[in-house]
């Protein structure tokens, strides 16, 4: 009984656990929390020693909550189906540990005092684990303002000071503010040759990282060095390039970032004779999250109805925006933590930055935010590139087949994992793939730019 009692009850923790991580498999593992918990419930009845009430009050309320999530979809029934199996899990691990000290006696009870510091470092451990899960699971916002706090976070300084500089033959203007209202508001600006007496079109990226980290250094990279380089492409192709950062989740949520978009567009229209820039020729370009911020800011431009629904005032002129490319775009944000070709860490990483970026719960909401589904045949003519593990080419090929059905031009650039196995956002990578990519990327912005 014992035994059984000790694996019933780490079983149903390590389950927890495991639902709150594997966000595609919730049913799968759901279905098991729910099998625990009934085999919980036979143990603690059938044994008269143990305080059967607490046990098949906790089991019933595992089984009843773990249902009732898998059938609505409610989230707050989540965390608490998630709280009650986990304390199932320490009940039933509780009460194996007091039988085993009931148990055992002489040389025996010196092997127990032998594994008390063991045991309660592994108790500890777990309680510290479940507690984050639950604290997570109903609200991710405490863990991503630790993790700012480390390392990336909302700020209204730059890194550094305004500097230009020439890097791989492009002048380089880094950290130039665009904007008091929101922190992140700078930009880079590169100008292919050094030389802005040029007429080129501009070309301007807005980088990845689930809302809640990434850097303009980042953009919408085409190789993975540092420098000029990732902008290599489309300055060796005739484009100016900016890059920029922007307020990141949760303190800052939907749709403060396509407002923030709208102001350094301002900005640059504003400043386009200062920094060389032609403004009359723009490619938007989104990486992953800030594929759609860019989906979103762009259906703003075309979609008047969409605009005042949403509070957001277009400031760019429609025969401007030439074109948008979308590099392994979240799209529908409500299934961000569903990537295809399940990556559990992907998953998990993407739902909780989703959640960050907006209520998942929140069913108009997400309708809102869904580029897809807002996209009208105003919409600019649109290249669409993803990979095919642990990423978005199933949102990449609906928006594609959405733009074919209101005849907007688009290209779906996707590839077979017969040809290789690509990653979320695998043009961040040096491969045959990534100038494959590229080649194709500026032959079809050559017809629209």
């Amino acid at each position: 009984m014992t035994t059984a009692l000790a694996a019933t009850g780490g079983g149903s923790v390590l389950l927890a656990w495991l639902e709150f991580v594997l966000i595609r498999q919730q049913l799968a593992v759901g279905l098991w929390v729910i099998a625990m918990a009934v085999v919980a419930i036979w143990l603690v009845s059938s044994d008269a020693g143990k305080p059967a009430a607490v046990g098949t009050s906790l089991g019933a309320a595992a089984v009843v909550t773990q249902v009732a999530w898998l059938v609505t979809g409610f989230h707050a029934l989540w965390v608490l189906c998630l709280t009650a199996a986990i304390a199932l899990g320490f009940f039933l691990l509780a009460s194996a540990w007091a039988g085993r000290s009931v148990s055992s006696s002489g040389r025996a009870g010196t092997r127990r005092a032998v594994a008390v510091v063991p045991a309660g470092f592994a108790a500890a451990s777990a309680v510290v684990v479940s507690a984050l899960v639950i604290t997570t699971a109903a609200s991710p916002a405490p863990l991503i303002r630790s993790l700012h706090a480390l390392g990336q976070s909302n700020s209204f300084e730059s890194d550094a000071p305004t500097r230009t500089t020439v890097v791989d033959g492009a002048r380089v203007t880094t950290d130039v503010e665009y904007g008091s209202a929101l922190p992140n508001s700078f930009l880079d600006i590169y100008i292919a040759d050094n030389d802005a007496s040029i007429s080129r079109p501009t070309y301007v990226s807005v980088h990845g990282g689930g809302w809640i980290v990434g850097d303009k250094a980042d953009g919408a990279p085409s190789t993975d060095s540092g420098g000029a380089s990732w902008a290599g492409p489309m300055l060796d192709a005739g484009y100016n390039v900016v890059s920029l950062n922007y307020a990141f989740a949760p303190q800052y949520r939907f749709p403060t970032q396509t407002t923030q978009l709208g102001q350094a567009m301002r900005f640059l229209d504003t400043n386009a004779d200062r920094y060389g820039l032609d403004m009359s020729r723009v490619v938007l370009a989104g990486t992953s999250a800030g594929g759609h911020i860019v989906g979103n800011y762009a259906i703003v431009q075309t979609n008047p109805d969409y605009a005042r629904a949403l509070g957001v005032e277009p400031n760019l002129d429609r025969n401007a925006l030439k074109a948008i490319v979308f590099e392994s775009a979240a799209l529908d944000v409500g299934r961000a933590g569903t990537p295809q070709s399940p990556s559990p860490s992907n998953g998990f990483f993407f739902d909780i930055a989703a959640r960050s970026y907006l209520d998942t719960t929140d069913t108009a909401l997400l309708a809102q935010a869904n580029v897809t589904d807002n996209a009208t045949a105003d919409f600019p003519p649109s290249f669409i590139s993803d990979g095919n593990t642990g990423t978005f080419p199933d949102q990449a090929a609906e928006l594609s087949a959405k733009l074919n059905r209101v005849g907007v031009a688009n290209r779906l650039n996707l590839y077979s994992k017969n040809e290789a196995r690509l990653d979320h956002g695998f043009m961040a990578v040096s491969s045959q793939w990534t100038d494959d990519y590229n080649r194709l990327r500026i032959e079809f912005l050559r017809d629209f730019v």
